[in-house]
């Protein structure tokens, strides 16, 4: 953590300073902690991210550290990602999602995703997409996944499925609803994700976790402005894991801060 944050901060600042002229309008920090039951051990990653647009463009980069604890043995990895979304016109969109990290069973260590987002109604999206991701010893997923969002006065509800296959397991599949619920005033916001899957779905989350793995998860997040530019992140989740070597349970908390210009 300590190699990646000691240059990746000094670099933020820089780009906070020059924000006006590369069309940077967020930078935030995050930290995440996940504590697993019966001998699974536990996983932190620390992420910095660095967002902004460009004339019809929304786009993310982002560096991250994670280290992963599974009983007697330790691991540690690093991932850039980075993220474009792009307006073709007033009803289609695409966005186009790429990482990659050493060759530690910490994150994926190679994954793209593309999806095409089509505005059916004022109020309602469509997205269909597809991935293909790479992971610890050879290990590989493809898939893809169909999205609908509805975009209510104050709630955004959202349903997403994906089917994939992977080379060293069954097919899978996997749900994920989701609703955000937007203050009444203010920037602020809470939103509570709900999903059921197997295998490669989970697997960016825990790679260690890939093989034969259904779980089911529950997130809850708030997003609480403090002042004009700054805003806080905290969430707490907890997932119900079941593998071929028995159940087990997780809970995954989250903070970060966001600096919004």
């Amino acid at each position: 953590m300590r190699l990646i944050f000691r240059g990746a901060l000094p670099c933020a600042l820089l780009l906070a300073v020059s924000s006006a002229h590369a069309s940077i309008d967020r930078v935030a920090l995050q930290l995440d902690h996940a504590d697993y039951t019966d001998g699974f051990g536990h996983r932190d990653m620390q992420t910095l991210d660095v967002a902004g647009r460009t004339g019809d463009s929304r786009w993310q980069l982002g560096l991250a550290h994670g280290e992963r604890d599974y009983g007697s043995a330790r691991f540690g990895g690093n991932r850039v990602q980075g993220s474009l979304h792009h307006t073709w016109s007033p009803r289609f969109s695409t966005r186009t999602v790429a990482m990659a990290s050493n060759d530690d069973p910490v994150f994926v260590n190679r994954q793209i995703q593309q999806e095409l987002q089509w505005k059916v109604a004022p109020q309602t999206l469509l997205s269909v997409g597809g991935k293909y991701a790479e992971y610890h010893a050879g290990a590989y997923v493809s898939g893809w996944s169909v999205g609908a969002s509805h975009y209510f006065p104050r709630v955004t509800a959202s349903l997403r499925h994906e089917r994939h296959r992977q080379s060293n397991g069954p097919d899978g599949h996997g749900t994920t609803v989701s609703l955000r619920l937007k203050d009444s005033s203010g920037r602020g916001s809470t939103q509570l994700w709900m999903g059921r899957g197997t295998s490669g779905y989970t697997a960016d989350s825990d790679p260690l976790l890939l093989r034969e793995h259904d779980a089911t998860r529950v997130f809850l997040r708030r997003s609480q402005p403090l002042g004009q530019h700054l805003m806080l992140e905290a969430g707490l989740g907890k997932t119900w894991h079941s593998t071929r070597v028995g159940d087990f349970q997780s809970v995954q908390s989250q903070l970060g801060l966001a600096y919004h210009w």
